[in-house]
C-alpha cells in the first residue's frame, strides 16, 4: 500500500487564535488558544485570558472556522549599555 499524503503543517499568524488537538478541554473539546511563536520545533500557546504558555507540536494546531486574533505583546530584547 503506498503512503499516505502528508497534510501541510499550519503555519498560523502571532496573535491568533488556534485549535491545540493535543489538550482537551473538561468537556472533551480541544483547547483553544493565543499562537505566540515557534521555537526548536514547539509551538507556544497560551489561553486567551492570560497565564502561563504550553507547547505543543505544529501538527497538532489547526486554525478556526472564522479566524480571531488578539494583540500580543512581546517583550522588548535587552539594551546595549551605552559605552560612550
Amino acid at each position: 500500500m503506498p503512503p499516505r499524503p502528508r497534510m501541510p503543517v499550519y503555519k498560523p499568524a502571532v496573535g491568533e487564535i488556534v485549535r491545540d488537538l493535543a489538550h482537551r478541554d473538561t468537556s472533551g473539546k480541544p483547547l483553544e488558544a493565543v499562537y505566540m511563536d515557534t521555537l526548536a520545533g514547539l509551538v507556544y500557546l497560551r489561553h486567551e485570558a492570560g497565564g502561563c504558555e504550553w507547547t505543543t507540536k505544529p501538527a497538532h494546531v489547526q486554525a478556526l472556522p472564522s479566524p480571531r486574533f488578539l494583540t500580543v505583546q512581546h517583550p522588548s530584547r535587552p539594551r546595549a549599555a551605552d559605552l560612550t
